[in-house]
């Protein structure tokens, strides 16, 4: 009956260490990364657009306004089992060429230099939206033909 018991209790830490080990949360990269040495290059020499391709690779966007602006964005996440994903850190590399496309200037932003927008809830009705049922569309058909000549 010792013996068991021991075995028991061996399969219970067991399960145990499983399921602690499965609530760690899990860190994903999700973007193109950027390391100091490689901010530190750009600022030693002045590059062109396809030799900062060799070292970010290709942006993970351009500007619309503008081909000479590009965007590296790289974001941190946690993820913790079955609960929301949180964003750990976000940063962006801005890139501004000249235009012979050689870097002019670049800027790191991070979460600090964002904005808190607010969604309004309000909804906008125009006169075509009507809040009719599909049997009171129906009848106010009939009714349109009966009263136009």
């Amino acid at each position: 009956m010792l013996f068991y018991l021991q075995r028991f209790k061996i399969i219970l830490c067991f399960f145990l260490l499983l399921f602690l080990y499965n609530c760690q949360p899990r860190i994903t990269n999700h973007g193109n990364f950027f390391n100091k040495e490689n901010i530190k290059y750009i600022k030693k020499s002045k590059l062109n657009k396809a030799e900062i391709i060799e070292i970010f690779g290709t942006p993970s966007t351009t500007s619309t306004f503008s081909d000479n602006v590009w965007y590296y964005m790289s974001q941190v996440q946690s993820e913790k089992a079955y609960f929301k994903i949180k964003n750990i850190s976000s940063k962006i590399l801005k890139i501004t060429f000249d235009k012979n496309k050689f870097v002019k200037e670049y800027s790191i932003l991070t979460e600090k230099d964002s904005y808190d927008i607010t969604i309004s809830q309000e909804k906008t009705v125009s006169s075509l939206q009507k809040d009719d049922t599909l049997i009171q569309e129906f009848f106010s058909i009939f009714i349109r033909k009966l009263e136009t000549p």
